[in-house]
């Protein structure tokens, strides 16, 4: 049965991308580039000290949007992905906990809107350092009469959502069907125009990139497409790289470093697949984790229409649980990124996503959406699969 039966079908599938190449040599031709995570990683730190004074919960992670590097040895053992008296080797990056909107998309989410806020003072000759002597009152009459709009399944409208009303924006998230009522609510709590849609995230999507007009100061976040968004992401490899270091960690040939990444639209995933391929080149495996309900990266890398296709054309109709990764279509841009170097994507039903919620519950005391649980099945892919152990024979680890 080849594999798009195999996803029309719903069956679980674990694919290895045939067209991956050397990572060094397609990203030193690609852009963007390092360089461009450099600048995002020095943006980050320029509005650190003005995140401290709109947020003052960030004083002690010096302003920075960043979480802990967790171990998870009872879940591991219990899993059968350790042995008893091996020493644990497998952790989860802790968005969950990330300061104020407590997802991933935070560090997508807000990048952009630093991004749109130093672009609004470089127009006023300002500089970001500039604000953080100023009242709050100051900062939101700069920005005023401006707004953001974004299309969102929840998380990522959140983040922008958050973000924006601190700086002064007016927000509008344009919200899919899949969205969870309790983000609406939160949204609306804080001021933000919540848009409902009956149909799904490209619906959503749709409706918000049709109300941008920044010639008129309203600011469409986008998030099937946008290169501030990703490269906002790409940043958490370098956070990631540094906390390896200190828990002495080495990545190298004969010690690869396995990376498992739920995935809606692609752009967290992505970006951080393109950040951590920069610092380790070959020697980081980074697999894509997607429900058999909406496996819209794999759908379009596997058919090679990359964002010209939709899980909705072979019946697919992106009824999950994970409402953060229901989604029909991945990004283009981010598709075309991952063709030459992303090592492959696997899929993973909704029960076998909650069995882990509550596994990570019940062994590590950690409470998770039903999205994050997604890149469970990767360790389970590789250790006790037909197509993870082929993988590894093909790339020599032991």
């Amino acid at each position: 049965m080849d594999i798009v039966t195999e996803i029309h079908n719903r069956n679980k599938v674990f694919w290895v991308n045939p067209d991956r190449i050397n990572s060094k040599k397609v990203l030193l031709k690609m852009k963007p580039g390092l360089s461009d995570i450099q600048e995002a990683e020095a943006r980050l730190y320029r509005f650190a000290p003005l995140l401290v004074k709109l947020f003052p919960e960030l004083n002690k992670f010096n302003g920075l949007i960043d979480s802990s590097l967790v171990a998870i040895p009872s879940m591991a053992r219990d899993c059968g992905w350790l042995e008893t008296g091996e020493q644990n080797n497998i952790f989860i990056k802790g968005d969950h906990e990330l300061a104020i909107s407590g997802s991933v998309k935070a560090r997508g989410g807000f990048y952009a809107v630093y991004v749109i806020v130093e672009k609004i003072l470089n127009e006023h000759g300002l500089d970001i350092s500039l604000l953080v002597d100023k009242s709050m009152a100051d900062i939101k009459s700069i920005i005023a009469g401006r707004s953001l709009v974004v299309g969102s399944t929840g998380n990522l409208g959140l983040s922008i959502g958050l973000m924006g009303r601190a700086f002064g924006f007016s927000v509008t998230v344009h919200m899919s069907a899949d969205a969870k009522e309790w983000k609406k609510e939160k949204l609306r709590n804080i001021g933000v125009n919540v848009i409902e849609y009956e149909s799904d995230y490209s619906e959503a999507c749709r409706g918000a990139r049709l109300s941008g007009d920044e010639a008129k100061g309203v600011y469409f976040i986008d998030d099937e497409n946008s290169l501030d968004l990703f490269l906002g992401y790409s940043t958490a490899a370098v956070m990631l790289f540094r906390q390896l270091n200190l828990e002495n960690i080495t990545i190298e040939k004969n010690h690869p470093l396995f990376v498992y990444i739920p995935c809606g639209v692609g752009g967290a995933p992505g970006g951080i697949t393109f950040g951590l391929k920069h610092i380790y080149g070959d020697n980081v495996y980074c697999f894509f984790a997607e429900p058999v309900e909406a496996p819209a990266m794999l759908f379009g890398l596997v058919t090679g229409e990359n964002s010209s296709v939709s899980v909705k054309d072979i019946g697919i109709n992106m009824e999950t649980c994970a409402d953060g990764l229901a989604v029909g279509r991945p990004s283009k841009l981010v598709a075309e990124i991952m063709a030459p170097i992303l090592d492959g994507c696997f899929t993973v039903k909704d029960d076998e996503m909650l069995v882990y919620l509550s596994k990570l519950y019940d062994r590590e005391s950690i409470k998770i959406e039903p999205s994050a649980a997604a890149g469970f099945s990767g360790p389970e892919f590789i250790i006790n699969s037909k197509e993870g152990n082929d993988f590894l024979v093909k790339n020599n680890i032991d």
